[in-house]
Order: structure tokens, then C-alpha cells, then sequence
């Protein structure tokens, strides 16, 4: 067993291992949720086999550059030929030792399994041993500092208070709405058919949009009292326009969700009601964290989130599953203690994280996740996007987990 005692290079080597097996879980999950929904669909074992192996391939290729062998600057022609010839080899050891194992055991659920976990731990193992002398040779953890987070917005001091809570208002929900003109209609119309009650209030963020969504919602809001809007000039990010419209609130129950109508509204009001259970024990309504859970969503999207659940999962050590499900609600006390929020889309992590962290307890509301009425969304629009995100996040993650961003 290795110790704190152990030589530097085998301590690295431990690092490296287990970021490795982090790295691996995550492409792992999102392996096996691409194959079996393929096999599900008709797909042959072989080719949904690959496939799946492919695309966690493109995840790890990307997480342990950055995080197992921590490596700076951009990547090297020569070093994706040998990443592409180590997972060539890889891919051919799995696929073989899949058809092996199913050959022996045969093709049931249990045997699909087993091969599966052969044939992974089989691939691993070879892809760590290759990368290791191969792919990133002696640029190991040990010897390449890790660069700094490229959070710019983590950096930014939040100094400026909150407007305080008004009386009479409980709930302060928080729509950021960028270039979404054409959706503005239809979400207002939707506020104004739910939004019934007095004691709630919606802020709608104009987060730097360019298509005319200023003017259109003066027009949409003339003369609505629960209903306003906040203008940020120019966009900073997801994060940023959620920070300007909860900065701006006024109830003792504060929270967000989307603009695209992807997911309804008025869940938040279905997440309220949890407060207002809880408000009969004392002191139980204010150490709670309510979040949705998508039902419906893509194949595709869920086996991407599946995964990094997971990653987040094992990495933070602390349960985080589909993170970024909207609503999300809390008391205004544990917003005030919020130090450097991110400006983009990691706050979801940063507010699901502080919770778990701090002791609320987190309640999860099943909602519909639809098609969006109308345009398409600012970061979901290929794998290219998404591995960008990936990279934001695991960035954060990391200075979450060491305490960077702790609340006062």
C-alpha cells in the first residue's frame, strides 16, 4: 500500500490512478448508457458496442488531459496520433473480449453485463498502461503544476448587497431570458395564467440580449405588479443574469428556471408548497433546497448527464444527480452567504453543492421536460459544446472541492 511516506513517483503515480478511475467511471456511464439505448433501439451489439466506446473515448481523451496527467497548453497533432492508436488497440481488445465473453456466458441481460465489465476493465486497464508510456510520456502530475481554473467570473468580488426581504412575498423566482424574443409571449403568458397569488413575484432577466427581447418585454409587462424585469447591458454569462435578478428579488424563498419553456414555470409553485410544509416545523423550511428532476428528455441528453452525475458524483464525494434541473429553490439567508458565485453555467453546481455541503436538506419535484417552442439553446447544440462544458465545469469543480468558493 502506498503511503504519505512513498517515493514522489509513486505518490504521482497514485494521483494519476486515481483521477484515472474518476475519468474512466464518468466515460464508463456514458459508454454503457449509449450502448444499451442503441441495443434498445434495434441497433446490432457490435456496432452500438463501438459507438459507445467511441464517444466515452472523446470524454476521456479530453478529462485526462486536463485532469489525470494535468497537462497545459493546447493539444499536439502527434499526441492525438498515439491517443488514437492506444485507443485503436483499446477498442479492439474490448470489442473482441465482449464477443469472447458473450460467446462463453451467452446473450442475456446478465451476460451482457458481465461481458461489459470484462471487456471495460480489459480496455482500462490498457488504455491507462498507454497513455501513461505512450500518450503522455513522464508529463505526469508530479512534474506539470495544474494550471488555474480559467473561472474569470470566480474572480469577480460580489460586494454588492441584495435588496432586502418585503413582507408579504415569499417567493422571488428568477427567469434569465437571452435572445429569447420570441419565447417572451408565451412565458409571459404562461406567468400571468399561474402566477396568481400576491406573495409571489417573477424577474424577468434581460441578459444582454441583441434581438429586440428590451422593448418587447416593456410592452409584455405594462402594467403587471408581479411580473418585472431586470436589464444587464451586456451578457456576462448564465450565472450573471441569475445572480442580477436574485440581487434584485424581495422574497424569503428565492430560486430560478429557464425561459425556454422547456419545463414549466409553474413547477417553482410546486416547490414552494414544500416550504410551506416544512414551514410547520420550526426551523425546517430554512434548511431546505428544492430542486426539479427532468422526465422526458432525449436519449442522448440523458445518457450525457448520467455521466456527469456520476463524475460529479465521485469527484465531490457527496451525491449530485442532473444537476442542472430546473427549478431551483432555497431560503434567502443561505443565498446572503453565497462568496464568489460563478457567472456561468457552473452556479447550478455551486448552488447544489453548498447545499449538500452546509446541511439543507435536498428535495427533488419530478418535472416534463418539452420541446422548446421556439430557437434553439445557447450551449446545447453539438458534442463540440459539450465538451467545452465539461471542461468549465470540471474546472470549478475542482476549486469547489478544495474550498475556493466556500459560503461566509
Amino acid at each position: 500500500m502506498l503511503t504519505g511516506n512513498a517515493p514522489p513517483i509513486l505518490q504521482g503515480l497514485r494521483g494519476q490512478l486515481a483521477r484515472f478511475l474518476v475519468v474512466g467511471l464518468t466515460a464508463t456511464g456514458i459508454d454503457f448508457a449509449l450502448y444499451r439505448g442503441l441495443l434498445a433501439l434495434g441497433a446490432a451489439i457490435h456496432p452500438a458496442k463501438g459507438l459507445g466506446f467511441v464517444t466515452g473515448a472523446l470524454f476521456a481523451y479530453f478529462a485526462n488531459r486536463a485532469i489525470t496527467f494535468q497537462l497545459g497548453g493546447g493539444w499536439r497533432p502527434d499526441e492525438v496520433l498515439r491517443f488514437v492508436k492506444v485507443y485503436a488497440g483499446a477498442l479492439a481488445a474490448n470489442v473482441a473480449v465482449n464477443f469472447l465473453v458473450l460467446d462463453l456466458i451467452g446473450r442475456s441481460e446478465a451476460g451482457i453485463l458481465v461481458a461489459f465489465v470484462v471487456a471495460t476493465g480489459v480496455s482500462a486497464a490498457l488504455n491507462f498502461v498507454g497513455m501513461k508510456l505512450f500518450v503522455f510520456p513522464e508529463r505526469g502530475a508530479a512534474q506539470v503544476p495544474h494550471a488555474a481554473p480559467s473561472c474569470a467570473a470566480a474572480q469577480v468580488p460580489y460586494a454588492a448587497p441584495p435588496c432586502a426581504a418585503v413582507d408579504g412575498i415569499r417567493l422571488s423566482l428568477v427567469i434569465p431570458c437571452y435572445n429569447e424574443v420570441r419565447n417572451l409571449p408565451l412565458l409571459v403568458q404562461r406567468l400571468q395564467a399561474t402566477f396568481l397569488s400576491d406573495d409571489a413575484e417573477v424577474i424577468l432577466v434581460d441578459n444582454g440580449s441583441t434581438d429586440g427581447s428590451a422593448a418587447v418585454l416593456d410592452q409584455l409587462l405594462a402594467g403587471q405588479t408581479r411580473i418585472r424585469s431586470v436589464r444587464v447591458e451586456h451578457n456576462r454569462g448564465y450565472g450573471f443574469g441569475i445572480l442580477s435578478g436574485l440581487r434584485a428579488a424581495r422574497g424569503r424563498i428565492l430560486g430560478w428556471t429557464h425561459a425556454d419553456l422547456q419545463t414549466d414555470p409553474a413547477d417553482a409553485l410546486r416547490g414552494l408548497a414544500l416550504f410551506d410544509d416544512a414551514s410547520s416545523d420550526a426551523g425546517k423550511a430554512a434548511t431546505l433546497f428544492v430542486k426539479g428532476r427532468r422526465r422526458g428528455r432525449p436519449a442522448a441528453d440523458v445518457a450525457f448527464t448520467v455521466g456527469m452525475s456520476l463524475f460529479e458524483t465521485v469527484l465531490m464525494g457527496r451525491r449530485m444527480w442532473d444537476i442542472n434541473a430546473q427549478p431551483t429553490l432555497f431560503p434567502r439567508e443561505f443565498f446572503e452567504r453565497w462568496q464568489q458565485p460563478p457567472h456561468d453555467f457552473a452556479l447550478d453546481l455551486y448552488a447544489y453543492y453548498q447545499s449538500t455541503r452546509h446541511g439543507l436538506r435536498v428535495r427533488r419535484i419530478p418535472v416534463h421536460f418539452g420541446e422548446r417552442a421556439h430557437g434553439s439553446s445557447h450551449w446545447n447544440v453539438n458534442w463540440r459544446a459539450k465538451l467545452r462544458f465539461i471542461k468549465r465545469t470540471v474546472d470549478f469543480s475542482l476549486r469547489l472541492r478544495q474550498g475556493r468558493t466556500d459560503l461566509a
